[in-house]
């Protein structure tokens, strides 16, 4: 009896776990598919891309999120975005290198986040296997010559941005002005033959006619290249050859005819009242451009660079290059590049986003234009004409860089405005016709002169700056100056260089 309960009660558990496993076996089929998906979330490599920018877009969440759509199916990576504000990015750029800090892809250039002095002083990796192996559609989007131009000591240490290449140094004025004073650009050779028009625009308008910020190069017109000068490396502020001098001659550019001239006009120009006599940062001049309180603009002025303006301040722009002939130099071809941390744990990743940013149209417009349909929509879908939505501007957009220069190769950007439409092609012709200097893929190796240039820089920026900006005259401090600059080592500089590039002369004469 004993026995046959016992048989009753086990048979009545067995039963009781059959239906528990039944009543289990649903729930355990999402239970399995959420290990899946964690596991392949967990599969995905991150890469970190750090980068200068107007402050953090609200959208920028959402446009990492598309981008991820795109990259995480195509290498397993989950790119993350870290823009930092323009005017903190090489302060702080430079205190995270020079800790160690860990990072993948940064944005690099001869003017900030000084690219060579990375290079010298380890923060970037050597590229020169990474690119063909990893990056081949980048590697092949550029001829071998133009990747010479990002060599430091032999090695590549950073991706070029196409864009373009010499700086068509000229003006961008807004229409509205020149047409009310009558002015045309047709005759306008050089910077001076805008002062007709500045000066009635000051007399008739009451505002400041040069756009001008407090950065060092905000108010001045000292742009070598303007000048007919490859100054070599931007950074060391010094130093330059004259583009079309076979003899080679290394000068201190501060010692020249052609600075001393920038340097006149620059303080002709302010004691009229063109400049700004108490400059602004660069966001706040760039917000009184758009308020009207500026007529004209000096900058690169690129094909497409009226409609780029317009976008930026809101005024229909006529442009002129005002640089005769255009040079093409080593700092031009490398004017802005991304490069790889030497810290990054994930190298090879880093280098496939690259490639993928710089070859895949899609993506790069992502980054640099937004979302379709909610940052942009087509205008003319066949040229590639974007434009705003309906009650979205320039100004109220959620994610407006503004920086396609910043992130890749720009000819692959969505054209802003009908009227752009060619601008690639011919700022590609500006490339391949430009002249190219005595010195083009030549880079200056700062190991042996590091010190020197760090004493001239804390000279420059105490005693040149002063005449760059035309707060005091040439004729009367530059003496003083130059001889401050000698006694940190200027002169070291220029033999040291000199040497370099007559030995760079003889390896490639071979």
């Amino acid at each position: 009896m004993k026995q046959k309960r016992l048989i009753v009660l086990l048979t009545a558990i067995l039963a009781l776990l059959i239906v528990l496993a039944g009543c289990s076996a649903p729930a355990s089929a999402p239970a399995g598919g959420e290990d899946d998906a964690m596991e392949s979330a967990s599969d995905l490599v991150e890469v970190t891309y750090t980068y200068a920018g107007s402050g953090v877009p609200a959208d920028l969440p959402a446009v990492q999120d598309a981008m991820n759509a795109i990259i995480n199916e195509k290498i397993g990576v989950n790119l993350i975005l870290e823009p930092i504000d323009f005017g903190a990015y090489n302060d702080k750029m430079q205190l995270r290198l020079a800790a160690g800090e860990e990072c993948d892809i940064i944005f690099t250039a001869p003017w900030i986040n000084s690219y060579t002095n990375n290079v010298t002083n380890g923060a970037l990796l050597v590229l020169d296997e990474l690119l063909p192996e990893h990056a081949p559609g980048l590697w092949a989007s550029m001829p071998e010559t133009t990747w010479e131009a990002a060599r430091v000591n032999g090695n590549i240490y950073g991706v070029i941005n196409q864009q373009i290449f010499p700086k068509p140094w000229g003006v961008h004025v807004r229409q509205d002005l020149l047409d009310k004073y009558e002015f045309s650009l047709d005759g306008v050779e050089r910077w001076e033959d805008m002062e007709p028009f500045l000066q009635a625009v000051l007399e008739g308008e009451g505002i400041t006619p040069v756009f001008g910020d407090d950065s060092i190069e905000g108010s001045n017109l000292w742009r070598p290249t303007y000048w007919g000068i490859d100054p070599l490396d931007d950074g060391i502020r010094i130093i330059g050859v004259r583009a079309n001098d076979e003899g080679l001659e290394i000068i201190n550019s501060i010692e020249s005819p052609e600075f001393k001239a920038a340097a006149d006009l620059t303080k002709k120009w302010l004691d009229a009242g063109y400049f700004p006599q108490e400059p602004t940062s660069s966001d706040e001049a760039k917000a009184a451009f758009r308020a009207g309180l500026f007529a004209m603009g000096h900058h690169v002025e690129k094909p497409g660079n009226d409609v780029e303006s317009k976008t930026a301040y809101g005024f229909d722009f006529d442009i002129k290059n005002l640089t005769n002939p255009l040079i093409l130099t080593t700092a031009g071809a490398t004017a802005t590049l991304n490069g790889v941390c030497a810290t990054s744990q994930h190298p090879e990743e880093a280098v496939q986003v690259l490639n993928l940013i710089n070859t895949d149209a899609e993506l790069y417009n992502l980054l640099s234009r937004g979302i379709e349909g909610e940052h942009w929509v087509w205008v003319d879908e066949e040229n590639q004409v974007m434009g705003y939505p309906e009650g979205v501007s320039a100004d109220t957009s959620p994610y407006n860089p503004n920086t396609d220069w910043m992130f890749g190769n720009q000819f692959n950007a969505y054209y802003r405005d009908a009227a752009q439409v060619g601008a690639w092609e011919a700022t590609k012709e500006m490339n391949d016709t430009a002249f190219p200097s005595v010195a083009l893929g030549y880079a200056v190796d700062r190991e042996p002169i590091k010190t020197e240039i760090a004493q001239v820089i804390a000279v420059y920026e105490e005693h040149v700056v002063p005449i760059l900006r035309g707060w005091v005259s040439y004729d009367e401090a530059a003496p003083a100056a130059i001889e401050k600059l000698k006694d940190a080592g200027a002169d070291t500089i220029v033999a040291e260089v000199q040497r370099q590039l007559e030995e760079w002369k003889a390896a490639n004469s071979q």
